[in-house]
């Protein structure tokens, strides 16, 4: 692949929020960098995406031309006008799922090409943020028109976990590529296992209800007790920031933890990757992922991961090695339980600064396989046979092997 393909061809990137938006999170990073892969290869990108308090209706950042407007729901309307207008200009659309995509290809000219792209498959989670007629909706629109409006486009998942969702919850029957994340991978010799802090756990992500970060720290605080009796305080770092903070900090404060959990918010790079540099263990308690971003994120700097046995972040730990994956239940008593005991025989192991050592390196030797960079490569190689309308690959099922071939 040459960048000549794609050079002068005009893109839009369609998401619902952007890196600056206040929920932003991994889904969001994912589409900057898909949108930076189409840029890097002289294409002309246009990022539309809903305005935030405080955002400007328009702004040029790493050369990409960025359009807000609209809300949380507003934002589709917006969109689709938006397309509308313009579609005369526009080679092809990117346009993932945020629950729900934008449905490009109701107002894009006949040919034009729109790639959707799946982070996971969200009928379960409608019902956790919406009232019941309203979630009943949302998932007529994903399972349904979802479907009959991309049938006659290209698919793209982030994880092999996500092709398995949509062919057992969405019924979807054609071909699904895989374009899998990246990470930020810090330079060689800059983690050092030794200068861990053995005691130390970080929950990393968006405070959102289904990341489920009460259940990491009912969890910790069962395995404080543990700890207690060898005269050991755990300390936890939250990363992250979303509408659930304030109901986590009382949380933490009813469970006798204020004094042990900070909650950091949203850090830039070099702030965050320190913490993660001194953490021992990370734990993950999402109901269910679309890809563990925060998994390869801490393996990056030597953090493995005690999370739950669910789509995506079994996907990204390779268990006994770049963490734990306990057995998911429906019961939140069952997994704190759960998540409790491997919390407890983690930090056992980080103890010990041979096995945390021996821990971070394997650790960081899957976190490798995965970058941005490669994620960019394989976007622009896909957006190629996008626009060339080349024949379906086969379906996959492991994310090694899934990838779109260069």
């Amino acid at each position: 692949m040459t960048r000549g393909e794609l050079e002068g061809k005009r893109f839009v990137v369609v998401n619902w929020r952007d890196l600056d938006h206040s929920l932003a999170g991994g889904a969001e990073i994912y589409a900057w960098q898909f949108a930076r892969a189409l840029h890097e290869a002289g294409a002309r990108v246009q990022f539309v995406t809903a305005r935030d308090e405080g955002q400007s209706a328009r702004e040029v950042r790493d050369g990409i031309d960025v359009r807000r407007g609209g809300g949380a729901l507003t934002f589709y309307l917006f969109a689709l006008t938006w397309l509308l207008r313009h579609r005369r200009r526009i080679d092809a659309v990117i346009d993932p799922a945020c629950g729900l995509p934008s449905f490009s290809p109701l107002v894009l000219r006949r040919g034009t090409p729109a790639l959707l792209i799946v982070h996971h498959v969200h009928q379960a989670q409608f019902a956790v943020h919406f009232p019941a007629p309203v979630a009943a909706f949302g998932r007529w629109m994903e399972r349904v028109a979802m479907r009959r409006v991309y049938r006659h486009h290209v698919t793209a998942a982030v994880s092999a976990s996500t092709v398995a969702e949509m062919r057992d919850q969405l019924g979807w029957t054609g071909d699904i590529r895989i374009l899998e994340n990246g990470a930020d991978l810090p330079a060689a010799g800059q983690v050092d296992a030794t200068a861990k802090d053995p005691d130390r756990v970080v929950v990393l992500g968006r405070l959102v209800t289904h990341k489920r970060v009460d259940l990491a720290l009912e969890a910790v605080r069962r395995t404080q007790d543990a700890a207690a009796l060898a005269g050991r305080t755990i300390r936890v770092d939250v990363i992250g920031r979303g509408p659930e903070r304030d109901r986590l900090v009382a949380r933490a404060a009813e469970l006798g933890l204020a004094g042990q959990v900070t909650f950091h918010g949203f850090l830039p790079a070099d702030a965050k990757d320190d913490l993660l540099a001194r953490a021992a263990v990370q734990v993950c308690a999402s109901d269910a992922e679309g890809w563990g971003q925060a998994v390869i994120d801490a393996a990056a700097h030597g953090v493995p991961t005690v999370a739950r046995d669910v789509p995506g972040l079994r996907d990204s730990i390779r268990p006994g090695e770049s963490g734990w994956l306990v057995p998911d239940s429906q019961d939140p008593a069952t997994v704190v339980t759960r998540i409790t005991e491997a919390l407890t025989a983690a930090l056992v192991d980080a103890a010990d600064p041979g096995t945390r050592a021996l821990r971070a390196e394997a650790c960081m030797a899957w976190s490798h396989k995965f970058d941005w960079s490669q994620m960019r490569l394989h976007a622009r190689d896909l957006t190629v046979q996008l626009l060339g309308h080349a024949a379906a690959l086969p379906d996959r099922h492991h994310p090694r092997d899934a990838r779109v071939a260069v």
